[in-house]
């Protein structure tokens, strides 16, 4: 699979972008500091390059597709490096859209329970699977502010893979709407925690350990600073008695590292 589309090739799959283009230095440009420019061309991207049809909801982050694939294929391929089975079960902590549940059901072919606190993007996660045609692989729960434990629905579950691209803001942190690609935070979703909003993904770990099979995988995706935030995680995987590996990929100028923590 060929990963990214060219400007010249989204122009041409979907006009709507023309009107936020520009020229530099003689070559065009998509004004990406446009939200709606952001919206259009992820979708575009989705549609034409992962055979993935998608909304967002418009105060909402707008997901980097080829970030999230990658995510996914990392996590995916890693199991598959430690185990003779295949994938079947995984669990998706803040799905918003349900854009990396959605990936992980089509292109690995496993049952996926993704969680979800925020009552609108339920409702469009749904949407999204109904549009995919892959309500029979993929159910989205309502997490009623809960992080792993205490979920009536995924109780008493194993998984192979527990996955999150998690919230991270700090306990001063105040709902706000960034002015590029950005997403509205809504008070109920400012659950990070910590010094550096680290709390809510060592939760994540204290409780998804108990749900993971042996031979599984807790993974999580995070932005490259504040790297005191990854340090920390990385710790708590280790006192876990988890098996730790941290990888980095890069979509253009943008960092992300995906920290694993293996249940062998």
């Amino acid at each position: 699979m060929k990963l990214g589309l060219k400007i010249e090739d989204a122009l041409k799959l979907n006009p709507e972008l023309k009107k936020y283009t520009y020229y530099k230095n003689g070559k065009i440009r998509i004004d990406f500091k446009s939200k709606e420019s952001l919206y259009l061309y992820n979708k575009t991207v989705l549609k034409h390059v992962f055979n993935i049809d998608m909304d967002f909801h418009r105060d909402a982050l707008i997901p980097t597709p080829v970030s999230r694939y990658l995510f996914i294929k990392n996590l995916c391929e890693s199991f598959k490096e430690e185990n003779s089975r295949d994938i079947k079960d995984v669990l998706e902590i803040g799905t918003g859209s349900g854009i990396l549940a959605i990936m992980i059901a089509k292109y690995y072919r496993c049952n996926v329970y993704a969680t979800e606190v925020v009552k609108e993007y339920i409702k469009l996660a749904w949407d999204n699977v109904i549009r995919n045609n892959l309500e029979n692989r993929v159910r989205i729960i309502d997490s009623k502010g809960k992080i792993v434990e205490g979920i009536p629905e995924i109780e008493g579950k194993k998984f192979d893979i527990i996955l999150s691209y998690p919230p991270f803001y700090s306990p001063h942190s105040v709902p706000s709407k960034r002015s590029f690609g950005g997403a509205y935070a809504r008070e109920v979703e400012l659950i990070g925690g910590g010094k550096y909003g680290e709390e809510f993904s060592l939760r994540i770990l204290r409780e998804g350990i108990k749900y993971l099979r042996r031979g599984g995988i807790i993974g999580l995706m995070m932005p490259h600073k504040p790297k005191e935030r990854r340090k920390i995680i990385e710790e708590e995987i280790v006192n876990l008695g988890l098996n730790l590996k941290t990888d980095k990929i890069e979509v253009g100028k943008r960092k992300r590292y995906i920290i694993k923590g293996y249940f062998l």
